[in-house]
């Protein structure tokens, strides 16, 4: 009797697992087509006239932006992930001035003046707070997870999108540089 049981909980174990991995092959392409292979999307006009402060009160708006090559990384203090992939993306704002990077703070002011004394980073952190999960949405975060980054042509286009922690070389190739 007991291996019998055994049997049928192996057998549910295998058909639920067969089934997960079935339903993944079957929507493979919506997890594994970069942005850039997809349909273009353009930045919402309404993100032009969006305008955040950093820790220290400084508004930055992002209509100055527009026409620039820009990452924008959503980003949270009590996200591991977020802080990892913070020194790379630091770097790379540091190497390429031309590009506007700026970090979206899910985040209370007081979390990230914090963070910052620790963590200095060579790009704008800028407050989001509760308007950050909208504003990634509207920008393509369906999952809603954290680090999320976008990265927008001069043109206007959302050209990539990395829902997890990204690295130098990951935005490299994304901005198409050596």
């Amino acid at each position: 009797m007991h291996n019998i049981a055994r049997l049928v909980m192996t057998l549910l174990l295998v058909v639920v697992l067969g089934s997960g991995f079935r339903w993944l092959y079957l929507h493979r392409d919506q997890w594994l087509t970069p942005v850039s292979q997809q349909t273009v999307i353009r930045v919402p006009e309404s993100l032009w006239s969006v305008s955040l402060q950093d820790d220290g009160g400084r508004a930055y708006a992002f209509s100055k932006f527009k026409g620039k090559p820009v990452i924008l990384n959503f980003w949270a203090t009590w996200c591991e992930p977020c802080r990892e992939e913070m020194p790379e993306i630091s770097a790379l704002a540091a190497q390429h001035p031309e590009i506007a990077v700026l970090g979206l703070a899910i985040d209370e002011a007081a979390a990230v003046h914090e963070f910052i004394e620790s963590t200095p980073v060579s790009y704008p952190l800028l407050i989001a707070e509760n308007e950050g999960m909208p504003l990634a949405e509207q920008l393509g975060n369906t999952k809603g997870v954290l680090p999320y980054t976008v990265v927008i042509s001069a043109q206007g286009e959302v050209t990539q999108t990395f829902f997890g922690r990204v690295n130098r070389q990951m935005l490299q190739k994304a901005l198409n540089l050596p």
